[in-house]
């Protein structure tokens, strides 16, 4: 164990002096070669892709310089190779819609010179972004078009990373079976041809497939060898992963002041690189970190620290999938507008056509049919610009419109958060109100070895805290005031559906619509865990849901 926080310790100096050695010596080989030909395109972009796992601000620069050179010297494959590692780039900073429109291009670029192996990079990469939109399907869509590629270019190699992508939706998508299937597969092609990153990546997928399983000695032992395995390339994202994965075993195993020191590490990383999902991650583990130190303020703290960040990611996501959806609209207006002008190409070169034919069979008679169609086209065309014009208007109404919309929407869901924060405040007031409470039964139970004046003394003491603090019922009924005002009608709904629940069956639902967990809710109702299991049985048969249905899923289908 302390080998393993060592190696830890280390691989992160290591990383902090080791600026990718193989792209600051393509620098230097850059810096030497000053002509300005397909040569220094060619160099450039091998630089931009040698940055694209450490820095992907690096990756920008040299993909840009590429791209404008690129297109100065007319070379196709440059600028098509140059847009994958700018996409690329704006993917790992999480930009989503910058991301797709370069490989977009990329692609576009690939196919026109039928370079079979770059459009099956750009339909890997294209995957990426959506599998980041949540837009699984599309994701998966493009994966295994890229396999297809990869497949008959014979690219094992390839087929492999695409493996892990493929494995890391599933993971998402909650498809277990499916997830270690192709990262095992992927693990196996990597090892055979020695490719440490996809190694390094796939035993830390692995990790994070068993950890959600509860097989905690198979996660560790992918975890260890990510960190080993990854010990020569400098992977912010797979390092930062690890280090909190690792944190999460060692809190499993009751190890908490090595798990501490992970979980801050990989807090600290995350911050450092932007890396948003994992300080989300760092933050909810070292809150129950926390909670399992009793250390209620700290986890406390951790919990805020957490809600606030998860706010901003929530909103930045939405940002991200406004900004997916407009683009995708632009790309359907792109499309419509190049099938439009593509058809009237063919109607041109027709008319052409025909005035040559007219002109040849009757010069005369052509010089009229041609005079004719002048005319008709110069209509054509007023008649064009006008209904431009009566679409961009209507585009612009469009948009107006749908802009008013999501500020209206972005309004209602920022007042529903702060009602959820207030729920949630009332429900950690429960689980303090009842901890009191608990703490004062304790005290009495003392108070019965004491001596009588001890006695005396300590039973008014308990009596009066009693009196100030007992107050459930307000406060039950404070919590479902504003349970109500966020979920409207949901006891209504409810009683009509299960008219025989008692009043304890409707606190039990309440709790566990706000997917509190079984420990959280006996606190809250100040009974044991075992106790609150048997409350919730027992509402599982009043509700007469199946053994493979949960609670909170019926609760949530009824409410919508």
């Amino acid at each position: 164990m302390r080998g393993i926080l060592i190696t830890s310790l280390l691989l992160l100096v290591s990383f902090s002096y080791s600026q990718n050695k193989k792209a600051d010596s393509l620098q230097n080989v850059l810096n030497q070669y000053q002509k300005k030909d397909t040569i220094r395109v060619n160099l450039l972009n091998t630089i931009g892709f040698e940055y694209w796992i450490s820095d992907a601000n690096q990756s920008i620069n040299f993909g840009q310089q590429a791209l404008d050179l690129s297109k100065t010297l007319n070379y196709t494959k440059g600028q098509a190779t140059a847009q994958r590692i700018i996409g690329v780039a704006h993917w790992a900073h999480g930009n989503q819609n910058e991301a797709l429109r370069f490989l977009t291009h990329s692609q576009q670029e690939f196919q026109k010179i039928k370079d079979d192996e770059g459009i099956a990079n750009t339909m890997l990469n294209i995957g990426m972004v959506y599998a980041d939109l949540k837009e699984y399907d599309r994701a998966l869509e493009n994966y295994n078009n890229a396999i297809d590629y990869f497949t008959a270019l014979g690219l094992k190699g390839r087929i492999a990373t695409t493996f892990t992508k493929m494995g890391t939706v599933f993971l998402e998508q909650d498809r277990h079976y499916d997830a270690k299937e192709y990262i095992s597969n992927a693990l196996k092609i990597h090892k055979e041809n020695n490719f440490t990153y996809g190694i390094a990546e796939a035993h830390n997928r692995l990790g994070v497939l068993y950890i959600k399983n509860k097989e905690f000695a198979q996660a560790k032992y992918h975890i260890e060898r990510s960190i080993t395995t990854g010990k020569s390339i400098d992977d912010r994202d797979g390092i930062t992963s690890n280090l909190i994965q690792y944190g999460k075993l060692l809190r499993y195993e009751k190890n908490y002041e090595a798990a501490d020191i992970h979980l801050q590490l990989g807090l600290k990383r995350a911050k450092k690189n932007n890396l948003k999902k994992y300080e989300l991650q760092a933050y909810n583990e070292l809150k129950e970190l926390r909670k399992e130190q009793g250390k209620p303020e700290e986890a406390l703290a951790f919990y805020d620290q957490y809600i606030s960040l998860k706010d901003s990611v929530f909103n930045t996501e939405k940002s991200k999938q406004i900004a997916y959806l407009e683009f995708e609209k632009e790309i359907e207006s792109q499309n419509r507008e190049l099938v439009f002008l593509k058809e009237k190409e063919k109607t041109d070169a027709l008319i052409k056509w025909s005035l040559m034919m007219g002109i040849i069979i009757l010069v005369g008679g052509g010089f009229l049919v041609f005079r004719n169609l002048r005319q008709r086209s110069r209509k054509n065309n007023d008649l064009l610009e006008k209904s431009n014009e009566l679409l961009q208007s209507k585009a612009q109404l469009a948009q107006q419109e749908m802009e008013n919309a999501t500020l209206k929407q972005q309004e209602l869901k920022q007042q529903l958060n702060f009602k959820n924060k207030e729920l949630t405040s009332y429900a950690i007031n429960f689980v303090q109100k009842n901890e009191l409470l608990e703490e004062l039964r304790n005290t009495a139970l003392l108070a019965k070895k004491a001596t009588p004046k001890e006695k005396d003394k300590l039973i008014d003491q308990l009596n009066k805290t009693i009196r100030q603090h007992l107050n459930i019922d307000k406060d039950w009924e404070d919590f479902k005031r504003f349970f109500e005002e966020v979920h409207v009608g949901f006891y209504a709904k409810l009683k009509a559906k299960h008219p025989d629940l008692s009043a304890n069956d409707l606190k039990v639902c309440s709790l566990t619509r706000l997917n509190l967990n079984v420990k959280e809710t006996a606190s809250i109702l100040g009974i044991s865990p075992e106790s609150a299991k048997t409350a919730r049985y027992r509402l599982r048969k009043k509700l007469a849901l199946s053994q493979e249905q949960e609670i909170f899923t019926y609760l949530l289908s009824l409410e919508n």
